[in-house]
């Protein structure tokens, strides 16, 4: 390769690429591309595949056989009595419960559990840190004294996700009013290991577990949280059996007929105890699956730490270094003569580096900081165009941020259904034949619902009725969410009467839908208001607000109705 002498022009680019690594520098301790870079984390645990998981770990589903077998949840205590004695009997090395017993029930049944746990001496129970901050102030919610009392132990299931929703890290250790509260598989694996929690410690971002002469060294993120080593997806992860099977099979035995599962693999095992069935289990978004179990969360937790497989994060100083390597390659590639062969050269760099962190990642576990070299690199190389790029850029990532659907309910986002509607107004205008009616909705008395049951159940019930409107609305249909608890409809071909129909199925769907708590099962309702929109209407605020006065009449005049708004004063259709 031919190199240029030292110029004005090899100032300049030192200057540049100088400034380019300072600016990325900034970035990165800043966490400004934390986005994505989580989305480079998540494409790398796809692309290193799945690993078999620790078959010392076993699962036993509260599934919807189970369900439809044994009724509805939660159950008779005495089954869990019955599950507990039958895994002590086939050789579980331990019972974890994905559960908090924490209400009473029928006292003859909880005496039978109590029983059961403590003649065990193997039982581990779910915790659940209320309220948790950073002081250590919040309320530990617990399964009843007769059962934690009895149990070998337990620990907490709070699930952490990321700035996007995803599952990716969790505290091993919550501080909690002077206490410290282990991960439920934290303290599985602690026993395993003969270790106390009052030794454990934290260093440098590492937790440290003495063992005899030895330790076990954990590494941790910059907060100090495991960063999850996720085994594979749901169904290909683990030995998965049907809590009814475990049960049949059992007492099929017993009779000398042949079991519907082969019992001798709980020998020795540690069977998790969790919640998989539908409506039932709090679902996670992870790397690999969109929809995944909390009871699996927890499972891949404990496989990290018996096999004490990790992911360790690189530290500012390494990524620095790295960095400031990759900047300097560059600057002698950019001084090349021919600029076809610098973009060869620093396209080949950037693939180069990537499949590199790939490959660290996937046979050693060290997660390498990805976008901020890449960022490094095409800032350098096109810093040229920088400012004439700068506002597109600018304005691309704004765009990029918004999403055309609700992560919560997977509705459309109301920025995009607005979008849709505009479109639609123009068809109508130039096709005056063509309907279209607009539905405006909101669940009722829903601060209560928050107030009494809790956030995490409101979403629940905001899921519950996002179904409840795909399921009755036509193909065509565009249902999205408007905001809180408020929802917004735009049905292409219905006249007013039609979308009023439409809009009383959902009524009477969300109406019907019983929702299950511990504190008590309840229902709620849904108000809509439908307005027409003609093919002289433009202003789509104008329709928003028609089709909201209806709303607000529906909720005046008693809630759980369907009202009709027109030029006349608004007509309630469900009364």
């Amino acid at each position: 390769m031919k190199f240029e002498r030292p110029s004005e022009q090899d100032t300049t680019r030192i200057l540049i690429t100088a400034f380019v690594f300072l600016f990325v520098a900034l970035l990165y301790l800043f966490q400004a591309l934390q986005r994505f870079e989580l989305v480079t984390y998540d494409s790398r645990c796809i692309l290193k595949g799945a690993r078999p998981a620790d078959p010392a770990i076993v699962v036993v589903e509260i599934s919807d056989d189970s369900v439809e077998k044994i009724g509805r949840w939660p159950w008779s205590r005495d089954w869990h009595a019955t599950l507990i004695r039958i895994l002590d009997e086939l050789g579980a090395k331990a019972i974890v419960f994905d559960v908090v017993f924490s209400e009473k029930s029928d006292p003859k049944n909880d005496a039978i559990l109590a029983s059961a746990i403590k003649a065990s001496g193997k039982v581990y129970l779910a915790e659940a840190v209320q309220d948790a901050a950073p002081g250590g102030q919040g309320e530990l919610l617990k399964s009843l004294p007769e059962f934690s009392e009895n149990a070998r132990g337990g620990g907490h299931i709070n699930l952490q996700p990321d700035i996007d929703g995803v599952m990716r890290r969790i505290p091993l250790v919550l501080p909690l009013s002077g206490a410290r509260i282990p991960q439920l598989s934290f303290a599985v694996a602690l026993d395993s290991w003969k270790a106390d929690l009052r030794d454990v410690f934290v260093r440098h971002h590492r937790l440290e577990i003495p063992q005899g002469s030895k330790k076990i060294s954990i590494p941790l993120d910059p907060d100090d949280n495991l960063v999850i080593n996720w085994t594979g997806r749901w169904k290909q992860s683990f030995a998965h059996f049907s809590y009814i099977d475990v049960v049949s099979s059992y007492v099929l035995l017993k009779k000398g007929l042949a079991p519907r599962i082969p019992l001798n693999v709980f020998k020795d095992k540690i069977c998790f105890v969790g919640t998989t069935a539908s409506g039932l289990y709090d679902i996670r978004p992870t790397p690999l699956e969109p929809s995944y179990p909390a009871v699996g969360v927890n499972l891949t937790i404990l496989d990290n730490l018996m096999r004490r497989q990790f992911i360790t994060i690189l530290g500012w100083p390494q990524n620095f270094f790295i960095l400031f390597l990759l900047a300097a390659l560059l600057f002698q590639i950019l001084r090349l003569r021919s600029y076809l062969k610098a973009a060869f050269l620093t396209l080949a760099l950037v693939f180069g580096y990537s499949i590199f962190a790939v490959l660290v990642f996937s046979f050693f576990g060290v997660w390498i900081n990805l976008i901020y070299s890449w960022v490094l690199i095409f800032a350098i190389y096109f810093s040229v165009t920088l400012y004439n790029q700068l506002s597109i850029a600018m304005e691309r990532t704004k765009l990029l941020k918004l999403a055309t659907r609700d992560s919560l309910t997977g509705l459309y986002n109301v920025g995009h259904f607005k979008l849709l509607l505009k479109a639609e107004l123009a068809t109508i205008s130039l096709r005056h034949e063509k309907k279209l009616s607009l539905l405006m909705a909101d669940v009722d008395s829903f601060k209560n619902t928050n107030d009494v049951y809790g956030h995490v159940t409101g979403d629940g019930v905001l899921r519950e009725v996002a179904i409840a409107i795909k399921n009755n609305c036509r193909a065509l249909d565009v249902a999205a969410r408007y905001g809180g608890e408020e929802f917004i409809l735009m049905l292409p071909g219905a006249n007013v009467d039609e979308a009023a129909k439409i809009a009383e199925k959902i009524r009477k769907s969300v109406n019907e839908k019983m929702f299950f708590h511990e504190k008590g099962d309840f229902r709620t309702s849904i108000s809509l208001g439908v307005t027409r929109v003609s093919p002289h209407d433009k202003d789509i605020e104008a329709i928003v607000a028609r089709a909201d006065r209806a709303l607000y009449e529906a909720k005046r005049t008693g809630k759980n109705r369907v009202v009709i708004a027109s030029d006349s004063p608004a007509v309630d259709l469900s009364s």
